[in-house]
């Protein structure tokens, strides 16, 4: 995937038209981060992280943006410091995820980026609900494998991949009008 250096979540969406942007109740856990890259889906059940341990063996590309939805209601951790070190090693460069997380410090010292609705100190059931891979939906926002996840301190928007060409146009001219615009200050 070969995306401008330029691009952030407030071009992302100003490129979309507002579609695609996550709500900001999912937010930066990380926010000196900025990442861009294709999504991975994740669905899991309320309190059930059981799908976690699937995701190593399905990311197919180094610079993956993991997205795991099904969680806003779960009062337990998506991930704690032990699946970060695995998605890691997997090659998962973020995690974008309208559940929870434990073991924040040591995720972010593992450099791992997360976008959540918070953190707990509690662990997840596992209870075998959910899957890896297909769609989702989370914030609203539908998410599909290979979608486009620009994720920063402002925010998260996702791009269909199909989409990608034509919002990256639009928000090259966005980013160039409000250069113009800045130098004729």
């Amino acid at each position: 995937m070969n995306l401008p250096e330029w691009l952030s979540s407030t071009l992302a969406a100003d490129g979309a038209g507002g579609a695609g942007a996550l709500p900001p109740w999912i937010r930066a856990l990380s926010s000196n981060a900025t990442v861009v890259g294709p999504a991975l889906v994740v669905t899991l059940g309320r309190d059930d992280n059981t799908p976690m341990r699937d995701v190593p063996a399905a990311v197919t590309e180094a610079g993956t943006v993991l997205v795991v939805a099904g969680a806003a209601e779960s009062r337990t951790a998506v991930l704690g410091d032990l699946v970060a070190g695995e998605l890691r090693r997997a090659g998962i460069v973020a995690v974008v995820t309208d559940g929870l997380i434990r073991d924040s410090r040591a995720v972010a010292a593992l450099g791992l980026p997360v976008w959540a609705r918070g953190v707990t100190p509690v662990a997840s059931r596992k209870d075998g609900v959910g899957g890896v891979g297909g769609s989702v939906e989370i914030g609203g926002v539908a998410v599909n494998d290979g979608d486009v996840v620009i994720a920063d301190a402002d925010g998260v928007v996702v791009w269909p991949a199909a989409e990608v060409p034509a919002y990256v146009e639009k928000a090259d001219a966005k980013r160039l009008a409000d250069e113009a615009r800045a130098a004729g200050r």
